[in-house]
């Protein structure tokens, strides 16, 4: 079946995939806190609770003083659009911003208030030079104190007042002449998702690992061009694109291919988003290396110079194979955790570059999560447990864990697919009472591997100590294949990418025959969720 080819494995690994990007450097100044709307933690960024796409400056993907509530009311946005991205919050906490990937002659830049009113949208694009292109889907907003809003597309990088109107844009660097393009009408040398340094500066880092730091006020650049030394990762024909995957408009198609690549670590240098130490202002990347085939952990400092800002790498750590994930800081800042495509989780010095322990997983490069006592969490790949914690000191296990009971408490058995499994398909994110998982339940397939047919998607509560999922806390339209943002008020922020079920979209048409009688394999809806706490 040519189906199978395309699918049997490739939307195991999405998920776990599109939640890594990267950015560059600092010095040991801090910001002083001059605005009162700024984070606690790192004075730049908005101190809305979750200001870039792991939460904050260390990606450890913390919801501090956010709990779980007994009740929720939803709202959606953005049906028929893959978001593969986070919502940024404002700092007053009463908006957020959300990038998208459609085609010509649409926004790809949204705001909204947290009750669900459109506040305004991005001019639409209508070519390379002209609006927020698509590339801004794998291009996470960052908002600093003050609540204006920075993002990058396929060749640009913007500033937006927090009403929309335009701060400033310039010009990404130029690819160089190797470097891959898929379209020659839409140039890309991206960024990920860029930072704030403890300066206050912004900070990116392209696919091809040129590294820019802008003047917040202007988007003048500050620093001596810098590209980091890792070599080309291979254009990946490992696995070949479902046809249906973000499909049907959901994406723009020109940038399918590029997405694609990003996902598989194919054709670029980097494709992760940095960590920022706010305790001495190095910069935490991680991308390919000198070495054929192995990832590196670079730790970046900024030196101040008369010819402008210097890039000067600190260290430069391998490990395994493929470019890594985005790397997480521990809540002191002295360690760094990254994993590699074989599913080590590694534990790397802050200052020394040097790797402390490595724990093996099943993570495949997803990004790994920290939670308040160091415990750190990864998502692991299907038909592995959903979630492993690992004591963030030692490196050794203290958990592994799936939700199949709770998909058996929520879903019939059937007599030919038997007992429903559990997917999950998001990065995980930590509040002060669980630990929040965006899971897919459905039944096992068999296309030559197993598979499992999504038929629904739950927020999905786990115990911090043991590990046992416990609750459904919310349904939700779609899969995640992507970050939750919460809030201190408990509203969570469910961006759908639609990965799973817009790639398993052919195969509705035999899979229902098998089902539970009354089960349907869901279908890409894509679109926003916001589900607020009902008093």
């Amino acid at each position: 079946m040519i189906i199978a080819k395309y699918m049997i494995n490739q939307l195991l690994f999405i998920v776990f995939l599109l939640l890594s990007l990267v950015i560059c450097t600092a010095n040991a100044e801090r910001v002083s806190a001059s605005n009162s709307l700024g984070s606690v933690e790192a004075p730049a960024y908005s101190g809305g609770g979750w200001s870039t796409l792991h939460q904050g400056p260390g990606n450890r993907d913390q919801a501090r003083d956010a709990y779980l509530h007994d009740k929720y009311r939803t709202w959606t946005a953005l049906e028929g659009v893959s978001l593969l991205i986070a919502p940024s919050i404002s700092p007053d906490k009463k908006r957020f911003y959300q990038t998208s990937g459609l085609a010509a002659g649409q926004s790809n830049l949204h705001a909204f208030s947290v009750e669900g009113e459109l506040l305004w949208q991005s001019q639409p694009w209508t070519d390379a030079d002209n609006g927020v292109d698509p590339c801004a889907v794998l291009s996470n907003v960052i908002v600093d104190a003050e609540g204006d809003l920075y993002l990058g597309d396929c060749n640009q990088m913007f500033a937006f007042h927090p009403d929309g109107s335009k701060k400033w844009t310039v010009p990404l660097p130029l690819a160089a002449d190797d470097d891959w393009q898929p379209d020659p009408d839409l140039p890309i040398n991206a960024l990920t998702t860029p930072v704030f340094t403890v300066e206050g500066y912004v900070l990116g880092v392209t696919n091809y690992g040129d590294v820019v730091i802008w003047n917040r006020d202007d988007g003048r650049v500050l620093n001596q061009p810098m590209r980091l030394p890792g070599l080309l990762s291979p254009y990946s024909e490992v696995l070949k694109q479902p046809e249906t995957l973000w499909g049907d408009g959901m994406i723009d198609p020109r940038i399918r291919e590029w997405s694609w690549q990003l996902l598989f670590g194919g054709a670029m240098r980097s494709m992760n988003t940095p960590a920022v130490s706010q305790k001495t202002g190095r910069i935490f990347v991680a991308a390919t290396s000198t070495e054929p085939s192995l990832g590196r952990l670079y730790g970046l400092d900024l030196i101040h110079g008369e010819q402008g800002i210097v890039v000067e790498i600190a260290f430069a750590t391998d490990f395994g194979i493929g470019s890594g994930s985005s790397p997480a800081t521990s809540n002191d800042d002295s360690y760094v955790y990254v994993s590699d495509e074989e599913g080590y989780l590694y534990s790397i010095d802050a200052l020394s570059g040097d790797i402390v322990w490595r724990t093996k997983t099943a993570a495949t490069a997803g990004s790994a999560v920290v939670d308040f006592d160091d415990t750190i969490i990864v998502l692991q790949a299907y038909p592995n447990p959903t979630m492993m914690a690992i004591h963030g000191d030692s490196g050794e296990v203290k958990w592994s864990s799936n939700a199949d009971q709770l998909a058996s408490e929520t879903l019939p058995s059937g007599f030919i697919l038997g007992a429903p499994q559990a997917s999950g398909n998001g990065i995980p994110t930590v509040t002060e009472d669980a630990i929040l998982v965006p899971v897919a339940y459905g039944y096992k397939f068999w296309l030559g591997r197993t598979i499992v047919i999504p038929v629904a998607n739950y927020l999905v509560a786990f115990d911090k100590d043991t590990g046992v999922a416990f609750r459904n806390v919310v349904s939700m339209p779609d899969d995640s294949s992507n970050t939750t943002p919460v809030m201190a008020n408990g509203t969570i922020l469910s961006p759908l990418g639609a990965a799973m079920t817009s790639g398993f979209k052919p195969l509705a048409t035999i899979a229902n025959w098998f089902l539970p009688e009354g089960m349907q394999q869901a279908m890409p809806v894509g679109g926003l969720q916001v589900a607020i706490p009902e008093k």
